[in-house]
């Protein structure tokens, strides 16, 4: 079903000669067009009046539509064209910036609301990890979803599930058709809820345990012992738990005792 908005404003196809289909790809551009998907998404947010809303890459609008109505919304979009017409359209009922949601300094906020570009979907998500809010409803690649939620013993399950693990619950609503959007992607989205919690262990360092996420997934067939040589090539890992182990296997909590016993060893 197509949004209400593109059928009521045509503004948004009136745009300048640059501002093409080429470039609509360049920004990873797919335009949600279903106005049932984009209800669901809202729905699942669960805004209460007075909450503070965060939407990413409004583009053409169709979440927009609905989230403006619960007052509070900022909206950020990098295309400058589709930002001027953005603040036309919904002119005092929402605060439309233009600007990178990688260089914006993101205020306080209750809910974050997008439809990520699923090219720059990581960065973007983990630059969201270092502000404030409280859970946030995003529309990810279907293959990056599946890795975000993956569980230990998964073959899917690696850095990107332990340290998302590290700030959020995580958990799959819904997939999207790639029929939804316009133009179509090549593949399927996929709806993920995320809601802030702190983790249930304890870091002493969290650059260790970052070093050490990274080491033993990037060589995920090797042992745990043969990760961390390579990281850290100067430490005695005879007695450290886990040595014999594949990363795969361990949970969050595991992996943060490692990363602990490292951090104490470099302090010898």
């Amino acid at each position: 079903m197509t949004s209400p908005l593109q059928g009521e404003d045509r503004r948004f196809d009136s745009a300048p000669a640059h501002h093409s289909r080429r470039k609509q790809k360049m920004l990873g551009q797919n335009f949600l067009i279903d106005s049932n998907i984009s209800k669901r998404i809202v729905d699942s947010a669960e805004i209460s009046e007075g909450e503070k809303v965060l939407e990413i890459g409004p583009g053409r609008g169709a979440l927009t539509e609905l989230l403006s109505s619960n007052g509070n919304l900022i909206a950020i979009e990098k295309d400058k064209w589709l930002a001027v017409v953005l603040k036309q359209k919904f002119k005092e009922k929402v605060q439309i910036i233009e600007g990178d949601i990688l260089k914006w300094d993101v205020p306080p906020i209750d809910v974050i609301v997008a439809n990520l570009p699923y090219s720059i979907s990581s960065p973007i998500l983990f630059r969201l990890f270092s502000y404030e809010w409280t859970r946030a409803v995003l529309m990810f690649q279907e293959e990056f979803a599946n890795r975000l939620v993956a569980k230990p013993g998964s073959k899917i399950y690696g850095r990107l599930s332990v340290m998302a693990n590290h700030f959020v619950d995580t958990k799959k609503l819904f997939k999207v058709s790639k029929t939804a959007f316009q133009p179509q992607p090549k593949i399927h989205s996929q709806v993920v809820k995320l809601v802030r919690r702190e983790p249930d262990y304890k870091l002493d360092d969290f650059d260790t345990f970052e070093k050490v996420v990274k080491s033993i997934f990037t060589h995920r067939r090797k042992k745990i012992r043969n990760c961390i040589k390579l990281t850290f090539p100067n430490l005695d890992l005879d007695n450290l738990n886990y040595m014999d182990l594949r990363a795969e296997i361990l949970t969050p909590p595991e992996i943060a005792e490692l990363s602990n016993s490292i951090f104490q060893l470099k302090l010898k």
